[in-house]
């Protein structure tokens, strides 16, 4: 299936200068794959933590239909990546960090990374392509499943305001810890911020009683005394009826 591409500017920053590039963002191809783990190993050793990102593989078993990737190009060459895998084994680890039944499996997609050149950070690209993937998956798939490091802020941040939720606190990939993050774009939910709870990313321990609770995480916020997930009790928004 074709999907359009989209041609915008950004700004690219160097040292004492900003300047707007036009840009591209399309889907990529098997003809992509190759630039698309170079840039993706780039972006890894320039972090520091592989931790934070996927495997080579999984990028190639998205762009070859396990899943989907984009890509921004600017200037000749890769700048961004946003990837989302249907790959059993991710789906099935997806459907067991949400509570939800196998038959649903059809219907997940799992986040998996978005990555960007650090001359091009700062344009809101991870909001706006996953904003475009989300285009792409609906309505075929609308149970939307993604995990985040407390340590990587900036991630944590735009996924909530891209509408997701943070629902569990655990260990996953070898014993890193990790908040679980759901969207269902089925059933939108909203959550009450009257009488919502503060706890700091760092306070590991209480996260998960936090979430025992029935509380849910919806936004991140400087603190004095460090970077804290606000909590609140979620509201599920029933499906608008269609007219007949």
């Amino acid at each position: 299936m074709a999907y359009a591409s989209q041609q915008f500017f950004l700004q690219k920053r160097e040292v004492g200068l900003i300047a707007p590039v036009l840009c591209t963002l399309r889907i990529l191809g098997e003809d992509d794959i190759g630039e698309a783990v170079t840039f993706h190993k780039r972006i890894t050793d320039e972090i520091g933590d592989a931790g934070f990102f996927a495997e080579d593989n999984t990028i190639v078993e998205s762009i070859r239909g396990e899943g989907a990737v984009s890509g921004i190009f600017a200037e000749g060459r890769l700048i961004a990546l946003r990837a989302v895998s249907y790959v059993k084994e991710y789906v099935d680890d997806a459907l067991e960090d949400l509570g939800l039944d196998p038959s649903e499996a059809g219907n997940t997609a799992v986040m998996d990374f978005c990555v960007t050149d650090s001359a091009f950070r700062g344009n809101s690209i991870q909001f706006f392509t996953y904003l475009f993937m989300e285009n792409i998956l609906y309505p075929n798939r609308y149970h939307l499943h993604t995990t985040v490091s407390p340590k990587n802020i900036f991630s944590l941040t735009n996924i909530l305001k891209c509408g997701f939720h943070a629902m569990r606190f655990k260990s996953k990939y070898g014993g890193h810890p990790r908040f679980v993050l759901y969207k269902n774009l089925r059933k939108p939910m909203a959550v009450q911020t009257r009488g919502h709870k503060e706890i700091l990313l760092r306070n590991y321990d209480y996260h998960p009683k936090v979430f025992a609770d029935g509380y849910v995480g919806y936004k991140v916020k400087h603190k004095s005394n460090g970077m804290a997930l606000l909590y609140g009790k979620p509201l599920v928004v029933r499906e608008e009826s269609k007219a007949s």
